[in-house]
């Protein structure tokens, strides 16, 4: 429940946002390995502006039928993951001015210039 802290949010908003009553968050969050049921899951997943394999707790390594080296990749279901990956840091720069969007691009490409040397 990182993700609450972050977003500045408790479990009682979060029931009442998702419509999710209380105890089966907390029930959910107290029980160790719990995994939620889909629609709850996909609730939570929404409000927090996550995916639903983050808030899971999965790997989030690219899957292989969508990896670009991969000759079974689709380049639009790569588009759609990312976006779905990097979905909260995109919400969040486009709020910024485009001096400081222009700012990341420059920082972004810069730094996947040094790992790929």
């Amino acid at each position: 429940m990182d993700e609450l802290q972050y977003q500045g949010m408790n479990l009682k908003t979060l029931s009442t946002v998702t419509g999710i009553p209380y105890t089966t968050i907390t029930n959910g969050k107290n029980r160790e390995n719990s995994i939620p049921t889909a629609d709850v899951a996909f609730k939570i997943s929404k409000v927090l502006h996550v995916n639903m394999e983050f808030l899971l707790g999965e790997d989030s390594k690219m899957p292989d039928e969508i990896n670009p080296a991969s000759s079974k990749s689709n380049p639009n279901d790569k588009k759609i993951y990312l976006l779905d990956k990097y979905e909260r840091f995109l919400l969040a720069l486009e709020t910024c001015s485009p001096t400081v969007q222009q700012a990341f691009m420059r920082m972004a490409e810069d730094i996947s210039k040094d790992t790929k040397e």
